[in-house]
């Protein structure tokens, strides 16, 4: 659900970012609380997986509640994101993902982790995420990204198997945040970039929400068909469904 994944690859299966259960609230209700749609699948229906991966220390990507009721497996997570884990999962083992520049990378099976970090000093920081099985790589920004020259030399080592990246464009008043997810144009610069074999949307969900953010945030959604149109058959449209990389 909306930026929730199952990501089997090479006889491993990672989840990313599951929210599962009940709303998200960032900082106060009164400020921003959301839930889906679609009901999300059942957690006990997900079956065997090895790792939880976490993005974002931001609620709808670390979400305690659903944390809480999966299974005891390790945690892959950015720094921002480890912070609270380690608050909020105490005695769980909490692995720090390094920054993809540092040529450094975290084993789980037979699969590396690593992440992107945008630069920022400020909030809103948004991670990138990098999945790599031997010569491919499959990578993850559920907010887009902006590339900078040494990540884009780092990457271009490695074929893009699958670009999972948002598609739709969330703003907020600078004082608020500003941009959250930065639209498409940005997800197609990626995918000009990184020539995926297959790109995914994610975190364009048209969630159920109310508070401040709802009330002054200007949000577009994209459309499949032309998105599917634009690059060639490359795009999938992917409702509610694990994605097993093959």
């Amino acid at each position: 659900m909306d930026s929730s994944w199952a990501l089997s690859w090479a006889g491993t299966t990672i989840l990313i970012d599951p929210w599962l259960i009940g709303s998200e609230v960032d900082g106060f209700s009164w400020f921003n609380e959301q839930w889906h749609v679609t009901s999300p699948v059942l957690v006990d229906s997900i079956g065997e997986y090895q790792a939880i991966l976490i993005s974002q220390a931001y609620s709808d990507h670390c979400h305690q509640q659903t944390l809480k009721e999966l299974q005891t497996v390790p945690f892959f997570a950015t720094p921002s994101a480890s912070r609270r884990l380690k608050r909020e999962m105490r005695g769980r083992e909490i692995n720090i993902l390094p920054e993809l520049t540092s040529g450094k990378w975290l084993d789980q099976g037979v699969l590396q982790l690593a992440y992107l970090n945008p630069g920022r000093m400020l909030d809103p920081i948004y991670n990138g995420i990098v999945i790599r099985h031997k010569d491919e790589v499959v990578v993850y920004f559920p907010h887009g990204f902006t590339l900078s020259t040494n990540q884009m030399k780092a990457l271009q080592a490695y074929k893009t198997l699958l670009l999972i990246t948002s598609f739709s464009s969330f703003k907020l008043p600078v004082f608020l945040g500003g941009i959250s997810n930065p639209g498409a144009a940005n997800a197609l610069s990626l995918v000009e970039a990184l020539n995926p074999r297959k790109v995914v949307h994610t975190h364009d969900e048209n969630k159920h929400a109310k508070g401040l953010v709802t009330k002054l945030a200007k949000v577009a959604y994209p459309d499949p068909l032309q998105l599917e149109a634009s690059m060639g058959g490359r795009f999938v449209y992917v409702q509610y469904e694990p994605f097993t990389v093959s």
